[in-house]
């Protein structure tokens, strides 16, 4: 499998559920701005992260290498 940036899984399943940036930051509580950022792969806090992860029905993983 292809590596992904998760940005651009973001920007996808945002657009698959057909949600507004405004829409991501009402029911995550993160600014509009925060949610851009996150869709342009800049660095934001990492609960405001899972915040719209979680809206958008994603979630992140960690594992030892």
């Amino acid at each position: 499998m292809g590596t992904i940036q998760l940005s651009e899984l973001i920007r996808k399943q945002k657009s698959e559920l057909g949600l507004t940036i405004q829409k991501i930051a009402e029911e995550s509580g993160v600014a509009e701005r925060t949610v851009n950022r996150i869709l342009a792969g800049e660095d934001v806090r990492y609960s405001s992260l899972l915040a719209v992860l979680a809206v958008l029905g994603l979630s992140i993983s960690v594992n030892a290498a």
